[in-house]
């Protein structure tokens, strides 16, 4: 059985070609042999550009092209039916679609839910970390991209035949996590939570971080100048940040206000930051209760969406407690490239780069400085990076390949972190760790800031996704039974929050909207759906099963595009996996959805009275669905089998 169809055109073509050039006397050597998809289907199938090989031959690229073309005419096997000349110089083949037909529908009868995957000779061991939300407040819509992103790459490379492993990293070390461990301590005693405990823990944090600003702004506003009337007017936007907080559960607010007013909150929390590092039993137990908590409701969340870890990486054991962040210190200061500021320990990164020559290797250009890094504050407390180091170097010793999912802001600390592990002796390493950077997703209209409070999580996301698939499915289809409407509108609206966080490329900011994100007519998780049920409907209808059909029956334009298009699938989630594109897979979801609904509405399927063509046609039809699913599947997405 063949599994790739479209594989077997292009290894095919790939032989012609190379005969034809050799046949003609050119050096194979000096030529790339590479294939791509002419702009419109009329031209063929597959083209080689001959611009390169024309110019190396002295020959003009369309009189080259007639040439290779005619020597590979004699040479073509199926499923290549013809090959000819085209355009400015291209060599263009054109396949034999019953012949790919007959492949495609094989794989079809014989293993339809492993259709597409083509598993990697040699597998790697993969560490792919994602997510990793904050403990101080729930998982936004932006930990959302993380999220989805990080997940579809592990089904993807384990669709590969990769041995991937998903881990989170709790954040559980620093200022952030102590103060809000600091305000909990005070009031966990006197106050019952409420709703999911990661939203309670984001509002006990924001609060507090908000009294800390007011209590610093107080001291600055006193007296003239400049830097006085600056901080007035900052104190000002602070304390309506607190009314507004106020707002959102006054109980948990008043309590706060109560136990934190005369206190010093800033200092107290770092020294809970330093006792915590120190691995004094009280913090522990105080940090762990409250970092417990936000993990609790990440869970809950993370279940409902389908994304799952096998493992969970707590910062303090792994970097801290270890003594693993303290081999990177000593390791770092015996090079020439530390220095202390002020008390601060600072990693001379750019010299570094420098030094080892390690600019243009990582693609950065010589005239760029990297800016230094500070490894340790004054008081010995290390900073996030320099733990990130150390976690690097854990991950590293255990796959063959690390993937980090974070944001592109991250991509400076990333880069510096890759430097680090250079200088450490870490050369090999580095050359494995990729950091898979993504842009932010933003939400017209709205500033997002988790000290102030101000975030859109993934709950709320996913409940108005949920909401407004319901309303739509409420509309067009009334009949349906009420459990049904509020079982597909859950599975629908969790798939549509993840098509759309996915389906943009990750280097590019994501514009969340809803008119985009929940619409049944086109690009969309809904819209990809839907066709998934009509290819359904049809085979329920004909009361359809595989089997052996005249694929010459197959003649209509679109049949034959189809045909093409579904034979593409195995290399697209090829693509997808090797290349970490995950939004080619969508796009081809969407672009066969689009071209089975042109099908659907101009060429009858049901009614042929042909029965030749009509069982043809219906297993035409059968493979659309079983592509769309499988398709749908690997983007993490559970198909809905019933609108």
């Amino acid at each position: 059985m063949i599994n790739d169809p479209i594989g077997v055109f292009e290894e095919g073509c790939l032989k012609v070609l190379k005969k034809a050039i050799e046949q003609s006397g050119f050096d194979l050597a000096e030529v790339e042999l590479r294939l791509e998809l002419p702009p419109d289907p009329k031209f063929g199938d597959l083209a080689f550009p001959c611009f390169d090989l024309a110019k190396r031959a002295g020959l003009p690229p369309r009189e080259l092209a007639e040439l290779l073309t005619s020597r590979a005419s004699g040479l073509l096997q199926p499923p290549i039916l013809r090959v000819k000349a085209e355009g400015a110089g291209y060599v263009n083949f054109v396949a034999d679609h019953v012949k790919l037909t007959h492949m495609l529908f094989e794989a079809m009868e014989k293993n339809p839910e492993n259709y597409g995957l083509i598993k990697e000779a040699k597998p790697l061991k993969i560490i792919i970390e994602h997510t990793s939300g904050n403990p101080v407040h729930p998982l936004t819509v932006g930990t959302g991209r993380n999220a989805f992103i990080g997940d579809t790459l592990a089904r993807l490379l384990s669709a590969r035949g990769h041995v991937v492993k998903r881990h989170f990293y709790v954040d559980d070390v620093g200022f952030q996590v102590a103060l809000a461990a600091y305000a909990y301590g005070k009031v966990k005693d006197r106050v019952k939570i409420k709703g999911k405990p990661d939203h309670y823990v984001g509002l006990l944090y924001s609060i507090t971080n908000a009294l800390m600003e007011v209590q610093r702004l107080k001291e600055e506003a006193k007296g003239e100048g400049e830097d006085a009337s600056r901080a007035r007017a900052k104190l000002d936007e602070w304390v309506s940040i607190l009314n507004e907080l106020r707002e959102r559960d006054e109980e948990l607010f008043n309590l706060l206000i109560e136990e934190l007013k005369d206190l010093d909150i800033r200092g107290e929390a770092l020294k809970l930051a330093r006792a915590y590092e120190d691995g004094e039993i009280t913090a522990v137990k105080l940090v762990r209760e409250l970092c417990s908590l936000a993990l609790e409701g990440f869970k809950e969340t993370l279940s409902r969406v389908d994304v799952t870890f096998d493992s969970w990486d707590w910062e303090s054991e792994i970097t801290v407690w270890s003594g693993s962040v303290d081999h990177v210190l000593n390791g770092l200061s015996k090079t020439p490239f530390i220095a202390r500021e002020g008390g601060a320990l600072v990693f001379k990164v750019e010299d570094a780069a420098r030094a080892l020559n390690l600019k243009k290797l990582l693609g950065i250009k010589e005239d760029h400085p990297i800016p230094d890094l500070t490894l340790t504050r004054a008081d010995g407390t290390t900073l996030y990076t320099t733990r990130d180091i150390a976690y690097a170097i854990w991950k590293l010793k255990q796959a063959d390949k690390v993937i980090n999912v974070i944001g592109a802001e991250q991509s400076l600390a990333q880069l510096q972190l890759k430097i680090a592990l250079h200088v450490l002796g870490y050369s090999d390493a580095a050359s494995r760790y990729l950091h898979y950077a993504y842009e932010l997703v933003q939400l017209p209209g709205y500033r997002m800031s988790s000290r102030r409070g101000r975030y859109v999580t993934l709950d709320q996301i996913v409940d108005e996704a949920v909401r407004r698939v319901y309303d739509e499915v409420d509309k067009r289809w009334p009949n349906l039974a009420e459990e049904e409407k509020r079982r597909v509108a859950e599975k629908l609206g969790v798939g549509a929050v993840r098509y759309a966080l996915i389906s943009v490329t990750p280097s590019k900011p994501m514009v969340f909207d809803w008119e985009r994100v929940i619409n049944f007519e086109r690009n969309s998780l809904p819209f990809i759906n839907y066709a998934y049920v009509r290819s359904l409907g049809i085979l329920r209808k004909a009361q359809f099963k595989p089997l052996k059909v005249k694929a010459e029956k197959l003649t209509h334009p679109q049949e034959r595009e189809l045909i093409l298009r579904l034979c593409r699938f195995p290399k697209t989630v090829k693509q997808a996996a090797d290349e970490l594109r995950p939004e080619v897979l969508a796009t081809y979801l969407n672009d066969l959805s689009t071209l089975f609904n042109s099908y659907y509405e101009k060429v009858d399927v049901i009614h042929e009275k042909d029965c030749d063509v009509r069982e043809a046609r219906l297993m035409l039809v059968y493979a659309v669905k079983v592509v769309l699913g499988n398709g749908i599947k690997l983007l993490g997405i559970e198909p809905v089998e019933l609108m």
